[in-house]
């Protein structure tokens, strides 16, 4: 992770000193984005190749112009045909089947120069392109250039694992001058820093062992036993490593006067599925249901008429998290893990529908409890599929079975 090591951290001190200094005295975008661009590649040098950032640099201006032109002239065909651009490449990369269908040499020159780019933060970078894309499309991006937008596409502190930020509040966090609001977000991300530290260095060694591998409690645990142990520790390890490097991650861009967005709210006090992913990685949960999630269900309403409104829900929710697990990495188990949230969230839509009349059985402590522990059970068996391959998930099988 970005902020693991001690030497790009005195690095990045460094910088935000010197970005701050320079902010409050010129108080200019266009100097300050070179400033941040510059600062961007420097530490990101550390972790990924030049020739990597080069091309995401062009992919970048590409996007741009795109956005551009859907500002000042909306076209849906440009929208749609700037989708598959982005969406194409970047599943070109992840997905090695697809590289069997660009056999013939005319594809050559795409395929060399995309496979040569590093996976690192594409995840993250294919959304921030979506979302200039289409917000630029609805226009509600009206103010954008080019400099603001690739500090948005290298802003280093979310680069590697956001929280995915949209353009328009970097915009207008990037733009804003008042001193006296940031420096109240200075001494707040101060704080966030250290929490996040105290979880990624304290909480985190004393769990990860156990968590990445249930083998190690074998000597101790029948098989069901260990997995049950393992996978409850994984539940803690993820969440405070994950959620650990996002409060980093925003105590630094807070440090710079730049108010990314929150990631976690407490989502193992969720009450039920729909509610957890409310919580849990909030920015991607954000961008999914927006940019996944509600065009599946106008697909699916079309289909179907405006019928059938739970059909179609449940739909909506297995293919969009079929789109999740694959988001996440290339191989089965994700798919599996993608299909566990999607089929859960559908049973999900099916109680509430049924005890949405019944008011008083919502409201009781009991039901409330329940609805607890089953939600974290059930998340947390699910992150089974998510950290073990194929092959070792058919191990489990089997020492279970």
């Amino acid at each position: 992770m970005l902020f693991n090591s001690y030497a790009v951290f005195i690095y990045i001190v460094l910088f935000v000193l010197l970005f701050n200094i320079i902010r409050h005295s010129f108080k200019l975008r266009l100097l300050n984005n070179i400033v941040l661009i510059g600062a961007d590649l420097l530490i990101l040098l550390l972790f990924v190749k030049e020739h990597s950032l080069i091309i995401i640099a062009i992919l970048s201006l590409i996007v741009f112009l795109l956005g551009r032109l859907m500002q000042i002239n909306k076209s849906t065909a440009v929208l749609v045909g700037s989708l598959v651009f982005v969406i194409g490449l970047f599943s070109v990369r992840n997905y090695a089947p697809l590289l069997d269908m660009l056999t013939n040499s005319y594809f050559d020159f795409v395929k060399e120069p995309v496979l040569s780019v590093e996976k690192v933060g594409l995840s993250y970078i294919l959304f921030r392109f979506v979302n200039f894309l289409v917000e630029s499309w609805k226009r509600s991006i009206k103010r954008s250039d080019f400099l603001t937008f690739l500090s948005y596409i290298f802003f280093f502190p979310s680069f590697l694992a956001g929280p995915i930020d949209t353009y328009k509040n970097f915009h207008y966090w990037t733009g804003k001058t008042t001193f006296r609001y940031q420096r109240e977000l200075f001494f707040a991300g101060i704080t966030r820093i250290v929490i996040g530290a105290a979880k990624t260095l304290i909480i985190v060694p004393l769990v990860i062992g156990y968590a990445t591998d249930f083998h190690v409690l074998l000597p101790d645990y029948s098989a069901i036993g260990a997995l049950s142990l393992s996978l409850l520790c994984y539940s803690v390890y993820i969440y405070m490593d994950f959620s650990g490097y996002s409060d980093i991650a925003i105590g630094t861009a807070y440090l710079m006067g730049i108010k990314t967005p929150e990631n976690f709210n407490n989502p193992y006090i969720s009450q039920s599925l729909r509610e957890f992913w409310k919580r849990w990685h909030i920015t991607f949960s954000y961008f999914l249901r927006i940019y996944v999630f509600k065009p599946f269900i106008r697909l699916y309403n079309f289909i179907f008429r405006s019928k059938f409104y739970l059909t179609v829900s449940i739909l909506a929710y297995l293919s969009t998290f079929l789109i999740c697990g694959l988001w996440h990495g290339s191989t089965v188990n994700f798919v599996y893990w993608g299909l566990w949230h999607g089929v859960g969230l559908a049973i999900n839509r099916l109680w509430i529908s049924w005890v949405g009349k019944k008011k008083k059985l919502q409201d009781s402590l009991v039901y409330k409890g329940v609805s607890i522990l089953i939600t974290f059970v059930f998340v947390t068996v699910g992150w089974m599929f998510f950290q073990y391959s194929l092959p070792q998930l058919q191990e489990i099988f089997q020492l279970l079975f």
